[in-house]
């Protein structure tokens, strides 16, 4: 009898974490487990549904509507088939990227997508999710945080917010990599409210492939990062892809 796959490795498969040679193995496994490709199918629809995010939060005043039940069906098919149609773990993150836009609804020019498990996503609990290293979207999620935070404070509302990392995106909260090291602290300082988050099965990864990863102060490491969104979502936080 196969061992069973634990949760953590199936995250990190529809993370892309896995090396090609795991990720192709665990493919094959699923052609003859219908139970695991189910399993498989609800992270990578999760996963789908996450990406249509917002590119700034609601406010108070202008809820945002959830989008309609036959376009979030159309994402889970598509998560679903891209599992099974045999791609690589690195070659699956790259494909579902661009499928995943081309699926979607179109977007108004000053109007974005809500992303929330509740009825109504909460502006004053938000989730900022970097995945990249680029200069640009490092400078972009600090300031769209800071610019959150900063308003809310104004109107005295008590907002909590989270900025989560993974995959090349973990280097914003690296010491000795960070180039914001310096203005996350006075970030933090200024806002109790504010936490900085990695994720672990990066950080796994960096680390097996010979790497230090030594986190700024106040960071704290979830198991990986699709865990943190989903569990957020739940709770029904609203989640900002930068």
């Amino acid at each position: 009898m196969k061992p069973i796959v634990s949760d953590e490795t199936l995250h990190a498969f529809v993370d892309g974490e896995l090396a090609v040679a795991e990720s192709e193995a665990l493919i094959a496994r699923m052609r003859e487990d219908s139970e695991l490709a189910q399993r498989v199918c609800s992270l990578r629809s999760l996963r789908s549904m996450v990406q249509l995010a917002y590119a700034q939060p609601p406010v108070a005043a202008n809820r945002a509507r959830p989008a309609p039940r036959r376009q979030f069906m159309q994402r889970c098919a598509f998560g679903c088939l891209v599992v099974l149609a045999g791609a690589g773990g690195w070659a699956l993150r790259g494909i579902e990227s661009g499928a995943v836009a081309a699926a979607g609804p179109a977007v108004a020019t000053e109007g974005y997508q809500a992303v929330s498990l509740a009825r109504e996503a909460d502006p004053n609990r938000v989730l900022l999710h970097l995945d990249s290293a680029a200069p640009d979207k490092m400078q972009a999620v600090l300031d769209r945080a800071e610019r959150l935070l900063d308003e809310a404070e104004r109107q005295g509302r008590a907002m909590q917010l989270e900025v989560v990392a993974n995959s090349r995106g973990i280097d914003l909260l690296r010491a000795g990599h960070s180039p914001h090291a310096d203005r996350m602290a006075r970030m933090k300082q200024r806002h109790a409210n504010l936490q900085w988050v990695a994720c672990g099965q990066s950080i796994a990864r960096f680390t097996s492939e010979g790497q230090k990863v030594e986190l700024l102060p106040a960071t704290r490491t979830a198991p990986t990062a699709i865990g943190e969104i989903v569990t957020r979502l739940q709770q029904g936080w609203t989640y900002v892809r930068v």
